[in-house]
């Protein structure tokens, strides 16, 4: 008598290993253009060898993105309205190229720039979300492990390192591959975070605004580490966008205002306070953030307000009376090294391209569905023009559109961490 046992059939399917569902395709291609686009406007040391060409990338990531999305039977770019937007980036983009003169790769940046645009402005909202809860999660993950290795560096840990110039030499650092450290301030007792982009301002600020895409969620992980980061970047720039946040976040999610208000108060009030007193104010929040608010008796300028020369600032002021004010003037001609913020766009594009970037943004902004959002994003893309004046970077104007469009996704009736 022969015994015979049932052996498991083994079914393998294949399709599962093999086919992709095209929206998962759409998406991810969507998120790798945005994501190099967002890193790319910051400037990591890994992204260096593409300098400002990294807008060819992620376009093509963004275009693999569009022919997916337009074989699918339901499309994941279907927002109406992005047209008149598309056409005042594309007028704003291609003046600022022709009015500074700039070299012929300029006009390439600038095409390629457009299909990420398009992308943003006619992907589908909860789409965009996604993105940047994921962009906030890689974020928060990969500066958590900078940030680690930068506490180890302070405690005496070596890492190997090289060093490196960006541009034209303005900028030198020590590369610790998971840091860097600006050799023009190699001498500080302890040097302000920038992990691997180019300044501690650039960074904070990337993480203030990511924030505001996250409005309502503060308490998860990846928001903590972001608050976290734009805290020990000593960022006189992002914190105060973190304080306008904080409000914003209370205004718009109808939280009980004034209360939270004198709280905070009281709270920024005993921190000030600690810090003078604390080694009798010898301590690094003093040092680095205090200090540069005493007003300057001489000037009535706050120390800490040094975005631009007093050379520069002197010709800003005869710029403006000039007839050169309409469609600005050569930067090279006074030296651009140590100036920033809205000055110098003003300088460089006139009043003309100021007027370009507001109708720019409106009309980016038209279709809001929560006037609250609607005003941080105002407020807050104001405090980053005076500034960065960098109001076409990614990292600065997607953050600010998703939170002027996202009032339809904040479920203000639901509880949320605050």
């Amino acid at each position: 008598m022969t015994l015979r046992l049932p052996l498991p059939s083994l079914r393998i399917d294949l399709r599962r290993w093999v086919l992709l569902d095209k929206k998962d395709v759409a998406y991810w291609t969507f998120f790798a253009g945005i994501m190099t686009a967002y890193l790319g406007s910051l400037h990591p040391w890994f992204l260096w060898p593409l300098m400002e060409l990294y807008p060819i990338l992620a376009s093509m990531f963004i275009t693999v993105s569009f022919l997916v999305a337009n074989s699918m039977e339901e499309s994941i770019y279907n927002r109406p309205g992005f047209m008149l937007p598309l056409l005042a980036c594309v007028l704003l983009l291609f003046y600022i190229v022709i009015i500074n003169q700039f070299p012929l790769s300029a006009y390439v940046v600038a095409l390629f720039s457009l299909p990420v645009m398009a992308a943003v402005l006619r992907v589908d909202l909860n789409i965009l979300q996604r993105c940047f809860d994921d962009i906030a999660r890689a974020m928060a993950g990969g500066l958590a492990i900078s940030a680690v290795a930068f506490l180890l560096y302070l405690l005496g840990f070596n890492f190997p390192s090289r060093d490196v110039v960006y541009g034209d030499n303005f900028y030198s650092f020590t590369n610790y591959f998971f840091f860097m450290v600006d050799d023009r301030f190699i001498w500080a007792i302890i040097p302000r975070f920038h992990s691997v982009f180019l300044e501690p301002g650039h960074l904070g600020t990337a993480t203030a605004l990511l924030l505001m895409t996250q409005m309502g969620r503060w308490k998860r992980w990846y928001n903590v580490v972001l608050i976290g980061i734009s805290l020990i970047t000593f960022s006189l720039a992002a914190y105060a966008f973190l304080v306008a946040l904080a409000f914003c976040n209370l205004w718009v999610q109808r939280k009980r205002f004034i209360g939270k208000l004198i709280a905070m108060i009281i709270l920024l009030g005993a921190f000030v306070g600690g810090a003078f007193v604390y080694n009798d104010g010898d301590n690094l929040v003093h040092d680095l953030i205090l200090m540069r608010l005493e007003v300057d008796d001489e000037t009535g300028d706050i120390e800490g307000n040094n975005r631009v020369t007093d050379d520069f600032k002197a010709e800003f002021e005869s710029y403006m009376t000039s007839g050169d004010v309409l469609f600005g003037r050569d930067m090279s001609s006074v030296g651009g090294e140590g100036n920033s913020g809205y000055r110098v766009f003003i300088y460089e594009n006139g009043l003309v391209g100021l007027a370009l970037v507001i109708v720019f943004y409106v009309l980016s902004f038209q279709h809001y569905s929560d006037v609250r959002c609607l005003g941080t994003a105002i407020l807050l893309s104001l405090l980053v023009f005076w500034s960065r004046g960098y109001p076409l970077w990614f990292s600065i104007f997607i953050p600010i559109l998703v939170t002027a469009l996202r009032g339809d996704l904040l479920q203000l009736s639901k509880p949320r961490d605050s």
